[in-house]
């Protein structure tokens, strides 16, 4: 119909305008802080034009990501404001139109912006996420970062390390910790370096460990089994290692090495549920809640719109910034429930699916009764 046409016209149209204000306001205030760092990587990295669009460009993914849902939901407030200030609700409604059929193109809209961020979520996001995780210090990615330890539960070897470097892959001074099923040269793996290295024909996915130090003369050593699988490599056995090299065999990769939070939250589905999988990593709540949060989205998406909806197009007649105030309020109520049930589940208090579905329990009950008198 011509409403649902020229509302859906309307809506995108504040859409792009909310969205591209709030993410250049930010962008601009980020760019300025670190103009010095993007001028001084454009020499190498083609131009500071290229720098600037390759660096916000995945951020504004990032950003869309984060901020989808409610700039859906000040979209349709603006679009149903926009028809109330020129009395065309007021005609709409004369004719016999009742709220919900004149709010359902926003209802619409705002479950098609939800399915783009699903499909960002899994497609699009994990494949830039390493481009994310590099602020404007270490657009190489070859900047030294704090290396903390950790550990790969299915081997029970401690990794510590001096450093980390995440666009190589490397830790500096690598001082492994080895179970006792694993020491038969020494409880220590000294190196100068240590460096992720996948799974290919020579050898499975783990760590190749250069200039070794400890324990002396590792040319020498035989390779080191548990549970009838070789572990630590050497050059005894394994002549594609260079001399004072040995290999650590690891499923537990660099990016999740470094504790980096980005690889869980820009990673798709399918790969969160393999890390659940993984025995290496021994994943804390925050993995399997994420899971479940990613389930529950769109519906969460779709609920804080049909509780916006009613301050604007229900029957009480507000003014407009009434309704904005309201709408923020509820906004914020929206994600305080959302977070501390999220709190919850990562606190162990309840289960990760118990947290994520929870908001909807709590708040789709309160959208419904909100939105009640739009249907009187």
């Amino acid at each position: 119909m011509l409403i649902d046409r020229y509302v859906t016209r309307a809506q995108l149209h504040a859409f792009l305008i909310v969205f591209l204000s709030l993410a250049g306001l930010s962008f601009v205030v980020d760019a300025f802080t670190n103009l010095e760092e993007f001028i001084g990587h454009a020499a190498s990295a083609g131009g500071l034009g290229r720098v600037l669009g390759q660096y916000y460009g995945c951020r504004l993914i990032s950003f869309f990501d984060a901020t989808s849902s409610v700039v859906a939901l000040a979209s349709a407030m603006f679009a149903l404001s926009w028809l109330e200030r020129h009395n065309e609700l007021t005609a709409l409604l004369a004719a016999g139109i009742d709220r919900w059929r004149i709010a359902r193109p926003t209802l619409v809209f705002a479950a098609v912006v939800s399915l783009l961020a699903v499909v960002n979520r899994e497609l699009v996001l994990p494949r830039i996420r390493t481009a994310i995780s590099r602020n404007a210090q270490d657009l190489r990615g070859d900047r030294p970062q704090p290396f903390e330890a950790r550990y790969d539960h299915d081997t029970e070897i401690l990794f510590r390390g001096r450093t980390a470097q995440a666009g190589l892959a490397r830790i500096e001074a690598p001082s492994l910790l080895l179970p006792p099923a694993l020491a038969d040269h020494g409880v220590t793996l000294d190196a100068a370096e240590a460096v992720w290295l996948p799974h290919d024909d020579r050898h499975p996915a783990g760590y190749v460990l250069r200039g070794v130090t400890e324990p002396a003369g590792i040319d020498r050593l035989p390779a080191v089994a548990l549970r009838g699988r070789d572990v630590i490599l050497t050059r005894t056995d394994h002549d594609w290692l260079a001399p004072g090299e040995c290999f650590v065999v690891s499923a537990v990769t660099f990016e999740q090495l470094i504790g980096s939070t980005n690889w869980s939250q820009y990673s798709s589905t399918g790969e969160l549920v393999r890390a659940i999988a993984n025995p290496a990593l021994g994943v804390s709540a925050d993995v399997p809640l994420r899971v479940h949060a990613r389930q529950v989205q769109p519906l969460l998406d779709m609920t804080l719109a049909v509780l916006g909806l009613p301050l604007v197009a229900g029957p009480s007649r507000r003014g407009i910034f009434v309704a904005v105030g309201l709408c923020v309020g509820l906004t914020v109520l929206f994600f305080l429930v959302v977070l501390g049930c999220h709190a919850l589940a990562t606190g162990y208090v309840v289960s990760p699916s118990v947290g994520a579905w929870l908001p909807v329990l709590i708040l789709a009950p309160l959208a419904a009764w909100l939105s009640q008198p739009m249907w009187e």
